[in-house]
């Protein structure tokens, strides 16, 4: 059986481009130019010292510089396999929670409110920072899913001044009901690596992972 801490690896990617929706066009044309990041310490080391200018060997002989790639700009750039699978995973991830939500009946910030809510309660005002939305925005969302009895409002138990929300049974199974099949598909498919594979899979996604956290920081 798949492992959560893989798990979590894989659904870091899916959440960091559900996170950033509203900049899908930004990842899509920027995504192979940072995830080249995994492997640019070898690139570096065949580029030529002074940027772009064909250079002379050791023996003589006249070598080609290495050329830019016009979609990424780094140097002797190949989409690979991976990189192209990659790639895939990212775009397949970025369109998922929109189709989810959709059969639902419920919109895409409910269905990442719901996600969030699993881990445990929140106030109002950090499941409005989980969203990227204003609080007012994030109250709506909340009206909403209490509407459909996905989610209730109480008091915080530590300060009665203040409010928290709460994912209920119907909110829970429902997230869980339209994940699942994702889930037990990607246990099956961790399942399925030896040791070894399991840690070159995750230093890839992790590497892949740390490249596109830099679009949000």
């Amino acid at each position: 059986m798949a492992t959560a801490h893989h798990l979590r690896v894989i659904l870091s990617v899916t959440e960091l481009t559900s996170t950033s929706a509203k900049m899908s066009n930004r990842v899509t044309q920027k995504i192979t130019k940072l995830v080249s990041d995994i492997s640019r310490k070898q690139t570096d080391r065949q580029s030529p010292p002074d940027g772009g200018a064909a250079v002379s060997s050791a023996r003589g002989r006249v070598e080609a510089a290495p050329r830019l790639s016009a979609a990424t700009g780094v140097p002797n750039w190949r989409l690979t396999g991976t990189l192209s699978a990659l790639q895939e995973l990212v775009e397949v991830a970025e369109a998922v929670p929109a189709v989810v939500a959709r059969r639902a009946g419920l919109s895409t910030s409910e269905l990442h409110s719901l996600r969030h809510l699993m881990r445990g309660p929140m106030g109002p005002v950090d499941l409005a920072k989980v969203l990227g939305v204003t609080s007012a925005a994030s109250s709506g969302v909340v009206d909403r899913l209490c509407s459909h009895g996905h989610a209730v409002r109480r008091p915080h138990p530590e300060d009665g001044r203040r409010t928290e929300v709460v994912i209920t049974d119907s909110g829970r199974a429902e997230v869980t009901a339209r994940m699942r099949p994702m889930f037990v598909a990607l246990a099956e498919l961790d399942g399925s690596l030896t040791d070894d594979e399991r840690v070159v899979v995750e230093r890839y996604l992790r590497g892949a992972t740390a490249a596109m956290r830099n679009l949000t920081t």
